[in-house]
């Protein structure tokens, strides 16, 4: 299933719309007031369904991942001394 965002031009904070490809809204996600970055994701009927917070003190950035309170995986880049580029790994943690 492909998900599809589209940001909101006059948004205080970072906020967004999450469709699918039939262009129904599936996701809202709303930016938090934060040390560093904070999205709340919320579902079809207002649901709370996980949140992402950005780790500030870091060399690179990394976003950590939480549903219901409870981490289940981090974004991260990692510089490559050998390519020059950096990637994007995810990890989750599947309970």
């Amino acid at each position: 299933m492909k998900l599809l965002f589209k940001q909101r031009f006059f948004s205080w904070f970072d906020s967004y719309d999450i469709y699918n490809e039939d262009g129904q809204v599936i996701y809202q996600v709303e930016g938090k007031l934060s040390w560093g970055h904070k999205l709340v994701i919320y579902d079809q009927n207002g649901n709370e369904v996980g949140t992402v917070l950005e780790k500030v003190i870091t060399l690179l950035p990394k976003f950590e991942i939480y549903k219901n309170n409870e981490y289940i995986g981090c974004l991260s880049k990692e510089l490559s001394f050998f390519t020059g580029r950096v990637r994007t790994l995810v990890t989750l943690v599947m309970r």
